[in-house]
C-alpha cells in the first residue's frame, strides 16, 4: 500500500515542475502571463461550476475528511510497521496539493499588477495628497453613512448573507461593463462554516483556489462584510496579491448600486488612508476627522471594539503564519494589505485631475 520509493520519486517530480513554473513566471513574465492568468481564471470558472451549486464551502468538509484520513492512515501504518511508507505517501500528497495550488492560481502572485493591467499609474505622493485623498474618502463615507439602513440603536442593518453575495456579484457585473478584465469566473460567496475560528485567527475570509470557492466569515464586523465579499471575489479574477484584491473590492463596492456596498467600500478606503496618514502626520489626520459624520465615527469605534474581543495568542500565531504565506509571493508580507493605499491615492488623483 505504501511504497516509499515510488512516493518520493513522484514528490520529487512534482516539486521540480513547481520550481520550474515559478522560475519561468519570474524570469519570463511577458511570455508566461500571456496565457497563465487566462488559464487560471478559466480553471476557477470550471471549479466554480463544479462546486458552486453547494451552499457551503466544500473545502472545509474535505479538510476535515483529510485530517481524519491522515490520522486513521497513520494508526494503520504504525500498527502494521509501515510508518516510513506512510510518511512518504503523506509527503507526496502535500507536494501534490502545493503543486495544484501554485499551478492553478498561486503564480498570479508574480503577475503584472492591476495598475499595469488597467492603466492606473501608481506613483509617489506627498503627505498633502494623501490628506486630500483621505478627506475625499471621508466625505464619501460620511455621505453613505446616513444613507444606509440602521436599527433603533444606530447599528447598520445587514440583509441575509445570500443577498450580500448576490449584491457582490452584481457589483462586479457593473464593473465588467467597463472592463472585461473584471468579469467574474466565480458567481457566489459562501459563509464559512467555522467563522468563529476564523475570527479568532484575525481572518475575515478566504479564497480556496483548489475548489474555486470564495468564503467570508459571518463573524466579520457587519459593515465590512460587503467589502470583504468583494475582496474575496476579486481573488477569483486571478489576483493573488492582497493589496490588489483590496483595491478590487473597493472598485466593486464603488460600482455597486447598493448604498450598503458603497458605504462599506468608502468606509474601508477611508480607514486605510486615514491610518496611513496618521503614521505620517497625526496632525493632518486629526484635521481629516473633521470631514467625518457622527455615524461614521461611531461605526469606527464599534469596529475597533468588535475586533478587540477576538485579539489573543491564537490571532498572533495565525497572523505570523499568514505573513509567512504572503511573503512566499510578495516580499512585503502582511504589509501588502497596507499597500492598497497607493492604489486608492492614485485612483483619487486620477479622478481629481
Amino acid at each position: 500500500m505504501f511504497k516509499p520509493t515510488r512516493h518520493l520519486i513522484a514528490a520529487a517530480i512534482m516539486a521540480t515542475v513547481t520550481v520550474v513554473a515559478v522560475v519561468l513566471a519570474r524570469c519570463l513574465p511577458d511570455f508566461w502571463y500571456s496565457f497563465y492568468s487566462d488559464f487560471s481564471r478559466g480553471a476557477m470558472q470550471v471549479l466554480g461550476v463544479v462546486f458552486g451549486w453547494i451552499s457551503f464551502p466544500v473545502w472545509e468538509i474535505l479538510l476535515v475528511l483529510l485530517v481524519i484520513a491522515v490520522v486513521c492512515g497513520l494508526l494503520y501504518a504504525i500498527k502494521n510497521g509501515k510508518g516510513r511508507g506512510f510518511l512518504c505517501a503523506l509527503l507526496e500528497l502535500a507536494v501534490l496539493l502545493i503543486t495544484l495550488f501554485v499551478g492553478l492560481w498561486g503564480l498570479n502572485g508574480f503577475a503584472p499588477t492591476i495598475g499595469e493591467q488597467t492603466g492606473l499609474e501608481v506613483k509617489d505622493y506627498t503627505v498633502e495628497q494623501l490628506q486630500e485623498a483621505a478627506s475625499w474618502y471621508a466625505d464619501e463615507a460620511s455621505f453613505y453613512s446616513v444613507a444606509v439602513k440602521r436599527d433603533e440603536d444606530g447599528n447598520v442593518v445587514l440583509p441575509e448573507f445570500s443577498e450580500l453575495s448576490d449584491a457582490g456579484v452584481a457589483a462586479y457585473e457593473r464593473l465588467a461593463e467597463e472592463n472585461d478584465r473584471f468579469k467574474l469566473p466565480v458567481r457566489q460567496v459562501k459563509p464559512l462554516l467555522v467563522s468563529e475560528a476564523f475570527a479568532h485567527m484575525g481572518s475575515t475570509g478566504v479564497f480556496m483556489c483548489l475548489t474555486g470557492e470564495a468564503g467570508v466569515s459571518t463573524e466579520t464586523f457587519g459593515l465590512t462584510q460587503p467589502f470583504t465579499i468583494c475582496h474575496e471575489l476579486g481573488h477569483s479574477l486571478a489576483v493573488a496579491r492582497e493589496d490588489e484584491a483590496n483595491y478590487l473590492g473597493f472598485l466593486a463596492c464603488q460600482a455597486s448600486d447598493t448604498p450598503l456596498f458603497r458605504y462599506s467600500g468608502y468606509y474601508n478606503a477611508f480607514v486605510y488612508c486615514y491610518e496611513a496618514l496618521y503614521d505620517k502626520s497625526p496632525a493632518a489626520a486629526r484635521k481629516v476627522r473633521e470631514h467625518c459624520s457622527d455615524e461614521l465615527l461611531r461605526d469606527i469605534d464599534l469596529h475597533v471594539e468588535y475586533d478587540q474581543q477576538y485579539e489573543g495568542e491564537v490571532q498572533t500565531i495565525a497572523q505570523a503564519v499568514n505573513n509567512a504565506y504572503i511573503k512566499t509571493f510578495d516580499e512585503a508580507g502582511v504589509r501588502s494589505y497596507g499597500l492598497v493605499v497607493d492604489y486608492l491615492v492614485a485612483d483619487y488623483l486620477k479622478m481629481a485631475d
